[in-house]
């Protein structure tokens, strides 16, 4: 069985919330939306207590999925979402950005295994 993502313990997992996040990209900036993820949204996520667990690229680079969880309920992910969204921080780092994501699919998931 795979190990799960170092800092979170098989023991606390299901006392996760973790969602789903697929985007369709425009190709041409693929490269540069990952980028942009690892080096501004991520981090900042992660300072709001968010945890990236995975991210995955196909290759034909233009869909991008990863997987973020929170500890607690879905009501307490979906809080911290909200101030995410709503927050200063956020609007300061897609500022001026390009349109790389042209759809989203969002939703919440439960890890089997």
């Amino acid at each position: 069985m795979t190990e799960l993502p170092e800092g979170i313990a098989p023991d606390t997992a299901k006392d996760r919330t973790t969602w789903m996040r697929r985007y369709t990209l425009e190709p041409a900036l693929a490269e540069q939306f990952v980028e942009f993820l690892r080096t501004k949204v991520i981090p900042a996520r992660e300072d709001r207590g968010f945890t990236v667990e995975s991210m995955w690229l196909d290759d034909e680079k233009t869909e991008l999925t990863w997987f973020v969880s929170r500890p607690g309920s879905a009501e307490d992910f979906a809080a911290a979402e909200r101030e995410w969204e709503a927050s200063d921080e956020r609007a300061e780092i897609f500022a001026g950005t390009p349109n790389y994501v042209t759809s989203k699919d969002l939703r919440q998931v439960t890890r089997l295994r």
